[in-house]
């Protein structure tokens, strides 16, 4: 991510032992800073809990608010909410993680390392968090768009035809 503007980076130099929280604010241009064309605009807040003993840092990241997505099936903006909680393994030098930590979000940084940035973890951490079909409720779709799909021609070679239907001849061929 190149804009530094747009980071969540914890400052680890100086990090009181009972450790820190840090919040951000993360809107569309985080998101298009990593070159995702899936969000269009977005307004979370994200809370980052550090405490770091020793070689090890845990940061508790928290992310709420909404992104905003295009409708899979009419095509209008949808305002996903996101709500997401997930920890971060930090290690520093050459610490056996395995040992110390049974997560699976771990990265490790040089010792002499004064921040550490998180961005990619909490981009990461969000986009996964979307539902994979990103469609409005029941009933709330465009209903121009909704015109324009049940108008839309089917002859009767297409009709019940999915992407998945020329298997079926891969079958019969064996």
């Amino acid at each position: 991510m190149d804009e530094k503007a747009h980071s969540i980076v914890i400052p680890v130099k100086g990090l009181p032992r009972e450790g820190k929280t840090f919040n951000f604010a993360i809107d569309g241009e985080f998101f298009q800073a990593f070159g995702n064309t899936q969000i269009k605009d977005a307004d979370c807040t994200v809370k980052a809990e550090a405490i770091r003993r020793g070689t090890i840092m845990r940061v508790l990241c928290r992310a709420a608010g909404f992104v905003v997505v295009e409708c899979d099936r009419c095509l209008d903006d949808l305002a996903l909410k996101v709500d997401m909680e997930r920890e971060l393994t930090v290690g520093f030098g050459s610490v056996d993680i395995d040992s110390e930590a049974d997560e699976d979000d771990v990265v490790v940084v040089d010792e002499n390392e004064g921040e550490v940035d998180v961005s990619q973890f909490v981009y990461d951490y969000i986009c996964l968090g979307l539902p994979i079909m990103k469609v409005h409720p029941e009933g709330k779709c465009n209903p121009e768009m909704l015109k324009h799909l049940a108008a839309a021609p089917q002859s009767e070679e297409t009709a019940g035809e999915t992407p998945f239907s020329g298997l079926k001849d891969l079958l019969k061929n064996k």
